[in-house]
């Protein structure tokens, strides 16, 4: 048997376009949605995410802006420009980009985030108010996208068994918060769980996020399992060695091995055994809490 693949672009296009839509309708009304960057430094990395997050709120017609800090920038004068972009009722969301020099107080930062300008959810007050179930709040965009999954291809959540190797607060903490508001029983495991193949076993879903390529094996799954991998690591052989291309690059993947796509009912990614597969979810899900901050602030929602 071969699993079914679960696309996390399809789904993606269907929240981007419902995006726009959205924009649209807000700036016919005078109301213009707008994201502010902030980025300290000019880490590769983080540059090439915010060219695509450029992208993306292009593609659906919502504004940008960013702030680049250089490396060593003071803690008052970071702040004082993040309560610039709070006052600011231009700004409907704030995307602080991590990771942050050492001279900066992550903690000070996120609380003086704005909660309704925080569409990935870094304020705590967010995550307080998925545990109360509170609508006005944001949920971490990659947990929530796995739930658009869910809700996208239909896959029902009531009374089953889910199994979140992962107990990050960035990720299993509210994964698991949000299945358990869907009425599915929730087991959360980790690296160190002892035990993990049988519970992987008897649970109808089963996702992973721990970055270990080989964490998910065939054996611990059962067939009528759902398979939902977000995690980003390496290929390795038996023997611990990065698997390279035909390039010599090391293959991204996801923890679980390409066996799994022969014993899942269905599993996450158009390349078994890739994390891949929600990632796209996740960037476009910025778009979707950008207008509904927006909303928000403008007395719509």
């Amino acid at each position: 048997m071969t699993a079914k693949l679960l696309s996390g672009a399809e789904v993606a296009q269907a929240i981007l376009a419902q995006a726009k839509t959205d924009a649209d309708e807000l700036k016919a009304k005078g109301i213009n949605p707008k994201l502010v960057v902030f980025r300290v430094g000019e880490d590769p990395g983080s540059i090439s995410y915010e060219k695509g997050i450029i992208k993306t709120v292009n593609d659906v017609n919502i504004d940008f802006a960013n702030y680049i800090f250089p490396e060593n920038v003071t803690q008052e004068e970071f702040i004082a420009k993040l309560k610039e972009a709070n006052d600011d009722k231009n700004v409907s969301g704030i995307l602080v980009f991590k990771p942050l020099p050492a001279q900066l107080d992550e903690e000070e930062i996120k609380y003086t985030l704005n909660t309704l300008k925080d569409p990935d959810a870094m304020n705590p007050a967010n995550l307080g108010k998925l545990m109360i179930e509170d609508e006005r709040g944001f949920s971490p965009c990659t947990p929530e996208g796995v739930m658009e999954m869910f809700a996208h291809y239909g896959i029902d959540l009531v009374g089953k068994d889910v199994v979140v190797i992962n107990r990050s607060v960035v990720f299993g903490k509210p994964m698991a918060m949000m299945l358990a508001a869907a009425s599915a029983t929730v087991t959360i495991c980790h690296s160190k769980t002892k035990n993990l193949a049988e519970k992987c076993k008897a649970a109808d879903i089963v996702i992973t996020a721990v970055g270990r390529y080989g964490m998910v094996t065939p054996d611990m799954l059962n067939e009528n399992a759902v398979l939902i991998d977000v995690a980003m690591s390496q290929k390795k052989d038996k023997e611990g060695n990065f698997v390279l291309n035909e390039k010599g690059k090391k293959i991204r993947t996801g923890d679980s091995l390409e066996e799994c796509a022969e014993k899942a009912a269905m599993i996450t990614s158009a390349t078994p055994g890739c994390g891949g597969g929600t990632g796209p979810i996740t960037s476009a899900l910025l778009t979707k809490h950008l207008i509904k901050g927006c909303k928000m602030l403008n007395g719509l929602l």
